[in-house]
């Protein structure tokens, strides 16, 4: 509609004053949380972050870490708690939602009250518990728990994947069909849940790991304390019992996660290029047929029983058991090493400690236990929805926070980031003819917004008068149901592979669609606002995409993935091992002091991507500047911030640093003898990338081979 020349006059004065009020504020945060009496040529992380612990440890508890990114998550977990306690939208409302989003949104606040009504530890919750282990046979040392002597932990095992969803032992999930690009396939491999954290359950971890180290000590602790509270345990029988389950769950992580870590330098081979398939291969269909050393090996049942199972397990059982009657021709192996190591290890314990180990984890997911505090409760229950309804929770947070003006900021900024990045594609490593395929992709990317339609939760049915505990046992049915039945066609509302959903703090690379997913609570309040000057948008929103985007153009993401169609030459590869070697060395020493230590495979892929994108992301900013009107001098003055004495292209390192603050309750500063002890991974994520630029060493002045302007630098792009 037209407006009046006075409406338009007190719009633009409105809008004028809340971008004054919007700077000052971000100037004040910024310049607060700055310790200006250190060198920044020295740390820069405690130049742009020396002050942020004052203000962000209050809601720590001890020993826990807090970051600049978990308090953006926490606001989106309170906007959420807002949104399930509002009225629904009547109909004719500008925020009106579809008929079918009104049906989804009605279902989940039902859950969220019974969630949020759920009495801490009620005698509900021990039904539940009891419940589940009454229909998987039970356990011998709990009374009335219905247990079977007879009832095979195979058995066991597929009932509570197909009942509840639950990844344990066998790892199986749903996903692309990799020969046809479309459809989807069941993938076997590597347990979702364990016992041991991740970061201990792994190859590289156990190596280095005692059996009876601290870490498991605590644990077999924690799971008989766990036991004596559930089920009145007696404590030297759950003490045994647990050391039992850890100790055979220690055995399983020795095979886990291997595809993550590099081999020691000096055991590498000469050549470590990739098998070279056929140079056009339309869907790497080749691949995937010809070649054992593919990614994910393709085998019918009746082989991964022969050539895995050996008799001991049947994988073939176990995946018609879940699937119940549909007809499953073949599979891809995510882990073969780890199936037969599994094998060997299940040959090795007895049925009591399997099905005992089982039913544990099981009940350790399935049990989350409501906050003790009535306050604390809707916040995890707002979790909760998160976890068990990730698409209508994201559907109702984008309905709610989409605006026009921040998706132009992303698709303008994502565009010169593509420019900038074509330009850095120049890298001598790279041949001619593998950077002209590069650029070819590269254009072929663009942002999305996630896409919420087709939700349907009309088949998910609660009665009125059921608990927390039963809509819990209900919707996790639900769900595992529904992944099953993508298998036979019906995959529209699956999430996309590398996906995302709106509420979360990210860009995610979803490389068979050239798309970078990007949730909208990158774009919330303090990380972003309309009104910030462009200086930190690229700071934050640029580094971000071009992050996700590069993971694209390194040997996982061009080489190795299935639709890759030209792999890259001897001498590309070549030379990338080279940088990406560097890369590793210069975190490896960083770290431990020692050259050889680290061989983390993912988290080098990580630190690849993040350096590189800080470099993407100042050049794109720079090109934006370049291509401003000369007229337009008001543009220019904004992108500095009233009373900090920054320029406009400093703020972009400051603020580059300060989405990367963190704060942990009760740390000590370490001994002036012991550098090391501040060279954290997190301490890292801020000075490594800014250690390795050029234009960060220029615009702080900072001389070549100080500590923050490395005179190594090493970089892939």
């Amino acid at each position: 509609q037209n407006q009046h020349p006075s409406q338009r006059h007190n719009t633009n004065n409105a809008e004028s004053r809340e971008e004054q009020r919007v700077r000052q504020v971000m100037a004040r945060e910024m310049g607060k949380f700055m310790d200006l009496s250190l060198d920044p040529c020295v740390d820069f992380y405690n130049y742009a972050c020396g002050n942020w612990a004052q203000y962000h440890t209050r809601q720590l508890r001890d020993g826990e870490l807090g970051t600049a990114q978990q308090l953006v998550e926490a606001g989106i977990v309170e906007k959420l708690q807002e949104l399930l306690k509002l009225p629904l939208t009547p109909q004719h409302h500008p925020n009106e939602y579809s008929s079918a989003s009104v049906a989804n949104v009605r279902k989940v606040v039902s859950f969220y009250d019974a969630c949020v009504a759920v009495e801490a530890n009620a005698r509900e919750r021990h039904q539940f518990m009891l419940k589940v282990l009454q229909k998987h046979g039970g356990l011998r040392n709990v009374q009335n728990s219905n247990y079977q002597p007879n009832y095979h932990w195979l058995q066991m095992l597929s009932e509570l994947r197909r009942n509840y969803g639950l990844d344990i032992l066998i790892g199986l999930s749903v996903d692309l069909n990799l020969e046809q690009m479309r459809g989807n396939s069941i993938y076997l491999g590597e347990p979702r849940l364990t016992i041991i954290p991740p970061e201990h359950c792994n190859t590289l971890g156990v190596q280095e790991a005692e059996e009876h180290s601290e870490i498991y000590d605590v644990l077999q602790q924690q799971v008989a304390s766990n036991l004596h509270d559930w089920f009145d345990m007696e404590q030297a029988e759950a003490e045994r019992f647990a050391g039992d389950i850890v100790r055979f769950e220690f055995e399983l992580c020795k095979r886990m996660h291997e595809r993550e870590h590099l081999p020691p330098v000096d055991q590498q081979p000469p050549d470590q290029q990739p098998p070279v398939y056929a140079a056009r291969s339309r869907t790497g269909q080749d691949r995937l047929r010809q070649h054992n050393d593919a990614p994910y090996p393709r085998r019918s049942l009746a082989e991964v029983d022969s050539q895995v199972g050996g008799g001991a397990l049947s994988f073939k059982r176990f995946v018609e058991s879940i699937v119940e009657g549909g007809h499953v021709d073949y599979v891809y192996l995510r882990s073969q090493s780890y199936l037969s190591h599994l094998v060997r290890t299940v040959k090795a314990n007895n049925h009591f400690t399997i099905s005992g180990y089982i039913l544990y984890v099981a009940l350790l997911e399935l049990n989350q236990p409501p906050e003790e505090q009535a306050m604390q409760r809707p916040q995890q229950c707002v979790r909760v929805m998160q976890r068990l309804f990730p698409q209508v929770l994201g559907d109702m947070f984008q309905h709610h926070v989409r605006q026009n003006d921040a998706q132009n900021d992303i698709e303008q900024i994502f565009d010169d980031v593509i420019k900038a990045f074509e330009q850095q594609l120049k890298v001598e490593w790279m041949t001619e003819n593998d950077r002209r395929a590069a650029r070819t992709r590269l254009v072929q990317y663009h942002t999305q917004f996630p896409d919420y339609q087709g939700v349907d939760l009309s088949q998910l049915r609660f009665q009125k008068d059921d608990d927390y505990w039963r809509r819990l046992e209900i919707t996790l049915r639900y769900n595992a149901l529904e992944q099953l039945n993508s298998l036979r066609g019906n995959d529209f509302s699956q999430p996309d592979e590398g996906g995302l959903d709106a509420f979360e703090v990210r860009a995610a690379l979803v490389p068979r669609k050239h798309e970078i997913l990007v949730g909208w609570g990158l774009l919330q309040s303090p990380y972003y606002s309309y009104y910030y000057p462009k200086a930190l948008k690229y700071a934050l929103l640029g580094q971000r995409l071009a992050s996700a985007l590069l993971l694209a153009f390194d040997d996982d993401g061009w080489n190795k993935y299935p639709q890759a169609t030209s792999p890259w030459s001897d001498e590309t590869m070549a030379g990338y091992r080279n940088v990406s070697e560097c890369q590793r060395a210069q975190y490896s020493n960083y770290l431990t002091d020692e050259p050889s230590e680290f061989r983390n495979a993912t988290r080098l892929r990580q630190i690849i991507a993040e350096s590189s994108a800080l470099n993407v992301a100042f050049n794109a900013y720079l090109s934006w500047l370049e291509q401003l009107d000369p007229k337009l001098k008001n543009l220019l003055s904004r992108e500095t911030l009233p009373e900090l004495n920054f320029t406009n292209t400093q703020l972009f390192f400051i603020y580059f640093a300060q989405t990367r603050c963190w704060a942990k309750l009760g740390e000590e500063p370490p001994p002036r003898g012991l550098p090391l002890m501040l060279h954290t991974p997190e301490r890292w994520d801020v000075n490594g990338p800014l250690s390795n630029s050029e234009e960060f060493g220029r615009e702080f002045g900072c001389p070549l081979g100080s500590l923050m302007n490395s005179g190594n630098k090493c970089l892939v792009y």
